[in-house]
């Protein structure tokens, strides 16, 4: 089998011989330079691709590399806060207010958005991907959500909360016109998984938890925000696309809710906010199967702070709590900052390839 045909077979819940192992979420550019034995950012795009086949990784949700802002921090440069919401003019959740009134209707919305053009984008993008990896990786995407997330960026995280808790008619509004997108760019997904044979499953999530759990009341999340997120996700759920969604936080408080949308599969998880791996692969999707999981070695504790030892434990414990046929991706919980040694980034992947093969076939 090649490492895209594992990959696959590994997310339909298969049993595989050798493991699915994502590129990492790695953004040490000095590692990626190590690795691919010249310097990454001649050509940052290329060297991720070579990177990713050096490491042996088969799967590549998310086309994620450092990119200029991360060679800024690497280099010590002083990144001052720009406050680029209130140089956008959102001073208030007035502001917030008003802008939202002012967003345009579903018909327009709708007539403006071309299903057809979407769904080749989409593709296209895909397919260009997987040529640059080649046969031994898996490539998929992102989906269409109603947005929390990208408000809070765009309003602020004040202005964009009180806006919540003071006008929730105007946040309803704001939900809703935000999934009229997603569950049309959704469609589009569909059409082109179907149209050109792409892997059914899509990856993607919100970042709604912080380490103390939502930063909006689940109550209000079930108010305002759950249903048109569930409403613009119907297209893929229907379609039977597996939808993984990515964990940040203690999503203890909203994991009913996130269940609830229809998800397949699950990746992340700060355990020491809350969210156990034992306990994220006792659950089962809406149809009865073992939840797919991708983790869970430890971005914030384990690769940063831990030993070569910690991790190739944390490895083996992954792959040996989640099991074998249970679409179980060997990840790291988030991203891989420069501040993590790289001896530790070794033993990941060097892990992941040794213990995962005699696991598996075991």
């Amino acid at each position: 089998m090649t490492g895209r045909e594992i990959a696959l077979a590994t997310l339909h819940r298969e049993e595989v011989p050798l493991p699915c192992l994502t590129s990492g979420f790695v953004t040490h550019s000095a590692y990626l330079s190590r690795v691919i034995g010249r310097d990454y950012w001649a050509d940052p795009e290329g060297g991720f691709c070579e990177f990713v086949r050096r490491v042996g990784a088969n799967f590549v949700p998310q086309w994620y590399y450092p990119r200029a802002a991360q060679r800024k921090l690497e280099t010590g440069e002083i990144m001052h806060e720009t406050r680029r919401h209130e140089a956008a003019g959102f001073r208030s959740p007035e502001d917030v207010r008003d802008f939202v009134e002012e967003l345009p209707d579903d018909a327009a919305v709708e007539r403006d958005f071309s299903i057809e053009q979407s769904a080749e984008d989409y593709a296209r993008t895909i397919i260009e991907h997987s040529e640059m990896m080649g046969p031994e990786v898996l490539v998929i995407d992102g989906f269409g959500q109603a947005d929390f997330m990208g408000a809070y960026t765009r309003f602020g995280y004040e202005n964009y909360l009180a806006a919540a808790a003071l006008y929730p008619e105007t946040m309803r509004r704001y939900y809703h016109h935000s999934a009229v997108n997603a569950r049309l760019r959704n469609h589009a997904i569909v059409e082109a998984v179907e149209r050109h044979g792409l892997a059914p499953f899509v990856y993607s999530g919100q970042d709604i938890c912080g380490s103390g759990g939502p930063l909006m009341s689940p109550a209000m999340l079930r108010d305002l925000y759950f249903p048109e997120l569930k409403w613009a996700m119907e297209p893929l759920i229907e379609a039977g696309i597996g939808v993984i969604w990515h964990c940040d936080g203690n999503i203890l408080p909203i994991l009913p809710d996130l269940l609830d949308l229809g998800i397949v599969g699950l990746q992340g998880f700060e355990e020491e906010h809350g969210p156990r791996w034992e306990d994220m692969c006792a659950l089962t999707d809406p149809h009865g199967r073992p939840m797919i999981v991708w983790g869970c070695v430890s971005v914030t504790s384990t690769l940063p702070h831990g030993t070569p030892d910690d991790v190739r434990r944390s490895v083996e414990r992954s792959f040996t709590v989640a099991g074998r046929g249970r679409g179980h991706v060997l990840s790291s919980t988030s991203s891989i900052l420069p501040e993590t040694p790289m001896e530790n980034i070794d033993a990941l992947f060097d892990h992941a390839h040794g213990f995962g093969r005699e696991f598996l076939g075991a």
